[in-house]
């Protein structure tokens, strides 16, 4: 019941950001990237990295809102973060070659983790039809999510990466992606000409990759030794662990969108 709450009170506030004008959506993505950040670096911290974590969260928040003037501006953004959060990370780890090695790669490995790939779903709420489109993004995730747990759970007989997350299965992965085409289909009509094949295929896509991305969060937080990400949402643990898939469908969405090849 705690878990249905929690996930009611999510899609209404969500529901409510999206209807609201853009900028709205983009101070939300903003708070909701802060905390991710926050319980990125905290696991991190479990593994005896230290990422420059307050530095760090400034310069992901710049680069994820530069995506409001488009991919150009991310690019100017992101070649001034770099040396930026490499001087940070320096101050904190200098004298420690090793510490300063995974506190580097961790930090960076935030930036292209989760502020480009938020900064991407704001960009696409900018995108024309960005309402319909981000709805297609979710309603894809969530569909295919359910449809992983059930599949898995009645018909999972193969282990998909057992050292990552023991309780997925290769069958429950092939119910997840069909699940999640089945998403990008409910949500096609809201898309002007946008054809069922394409919304089938992408949908598909976005699930596949947001498989990975759920798998990358469990193999950091099994490393970590923490069962979540923080206990921030009852019954769903951190915002990492609502968002794990989202950040890298969002981030192929915005990179098919910018091609113009739908329709």
């Amino acid at each position: 019941m705690t878990r249905a709450l929690t996930a009611a009170v999510i899609i209404g506030v969500l529901l409510g950001v999206l209807y609201m004008p853009p900028v709205a959506f983009a101070v939300a993505a903003s708070v909701v990237l802060l905390i991710g950040w926050n319980e990125f670096s905290r696991l991190l911290q479990a593994l005896g990295v230290d990422i420059a974590a307050a530095p760090g969260a400034l310069v992901a928040l710049a680069l994820a809102n530069s995506f409001l003037d488009g991919p150009s501006a991310a690019m100017l953004v992101l070649l001034v973060a770099v040396p930026l959060l490499a001087l940070a990370t320096l101050r904190d780890n200098y004298g420690d070659p090793r510490r300063l090695t995974f506190a580097i790669a961790g930090g960076f490995a935030g930036l292209a983790w989760l502020a480009i790939p938020m900064g991407a779903q704001i960009g696409i709420r900018y995108h024309n039809d960005g309402i319909a489109w981000l709805l297609f993004l979710y309603a894809s995730v969530a569909l295919g999510d359910s449809a992983a747990y059930y599949g898995g759970s009645r018909f999972g007989q193969h282990r998909l990466a057992p050292d990552l997350s023991p309780k997925k299965s290769i069958e429950g992965s092939v119910f997840g992606i069909v699940g999640s085409a089945a998403g990008g289909l409910a949500l096609s009509p809201w898309i002007p000409g946008l054809p069922l094949w394409q919304a089938a295929l992408v949908g598909a896509g976005l699930g596949l990759v947001g498989q990975a991305g759920d798998l990358i969060e469990s193999s950091l937080k099994r490393t970590a030794g923490r069962k979540d990400s923080a206990d921030l949402l009852p019954g769903h643990g951190g915002v990492l662990d609502r968002i794990d898939a989202h950040l890298p469908a969002g981030a192929l969405l915005y990179a098919i969108l910018r091609t113009g090849v739908l329709g």
